[in-house]
């Protein structure tokens, strides 16, 4: 979930940031401040788990990186 419907991060970030205002403006029946606050939620969730999976993959990158450089390092020793 991701990628609700398609949309990208920053339109579901930019949408959340939007039901924020709304909520906090009060202007609205409780219906359809609940629908809001329900959609909100979909929302964070969908953007936690992007984040979660962006940091995985910056881990997984930064340990690639990291043994390469090791490695290397090895190599480099044996030479000598």
């Amino acid at each position: 979930m991701a990628q609700k419907k398609g949309k990208t991060f920053d339109e579901q970030l930019k949408r959340l940031e939007e039901i924020v205002d709304i909520l906090d403006a009060g202007n609205t029946t409780i219906e359809e401040m609940l629908k809001y606050f329900e959609e909100g939620m979909e929302l964070v969730s969908g953007l936690r788990d992007y984040l979660n999976k962006a940091e995985l993959k910056v881990v997984q990158i930064t340990n690639k990186m990291k043994k390469e450089v090791e490695e290397e390092s090895d190599e480099e020793e044996t030479e000598d």
